[in-house]
């Protein structure tokens, strides 16, 4: 259940087009991408860590997880492999994976924020992101330019367009709408 509050944020989003749901999942993910990347870079530009985040269990999962990530991709490894391309020896390398590991933690903790940030922002993110990127895609690759029904002819002299009108002409003839 969705507090009171924030109904008029999901209702749209609960019953969005495609494009509203793309808006929040990009939302999502972009609140999750800068700041990770963003608090990794201040804590290593700074040498500073939050000390009392350091210790904690999403620290430890995250330094799992760059640690790994960071190893298959050959930035970090063991001392005296000349493979490595950044951090090959010592220190450095397991500081920017605890850098990365910490930025990871508080991101964590900044999910509740992400969320309503992401909802909030979903109507106007469609409106003026995704709606204008989905027209570009249709215009480049032709989708949607199948034939059109042809816009409905007018009735003979009498400015009626569609609709079944009936003229006046077979009303007085008894071939009306009801009459056969």
């Amino acid at each position: 259940m969705v507090p009171r509050f924030l109904h008029r944020y999901t209702t749209p989003l609960r019953h969005a087009p495609v494009t509203h749901v793309t808006a929040f999942l990009l939302l999502h993910e972009i609140s999750a991408i800068v700041p990770l990347f963003t608090l990794a870079a201040t804590f290593h530009y700074a040498r500073w860590l939050p000390p009392f985040i350091g210790e904690g269990k999403w620290v430890s999962d995250g330094v799992e997880k760059f640690g790994g990530y960071f190893k298959r991709k050959g930035w970090l490894g063991e001392e005296g492999r000349g493979r490595y391309k950044w951090w090959g020896r010592g220190e450095g390398g397991v500081r920017v994976v605890v850098e990365f590991a910490t930025a990871y933690a508080v991101t964590k903790a900044l999910l509740p924020l992400r969320l309503i940030f992401s909802v909030w922002a979903t109507p106007w993110f469609a409106r003026v992101a995704v709606s204008p990127s989905v027209g570009l895609f249709k215009r480049l690759f032709g989708i949607g330019r199948g034939k059109r029904p042809a816009p409905p002819a007018a009735a003979a002299g009498t400015g009626v367009t569609a609709g079944g009108a009936v003229g006046k002409a077979r009303q007085a003839a008894g071939k009306g709408v009801s009459g056969g």
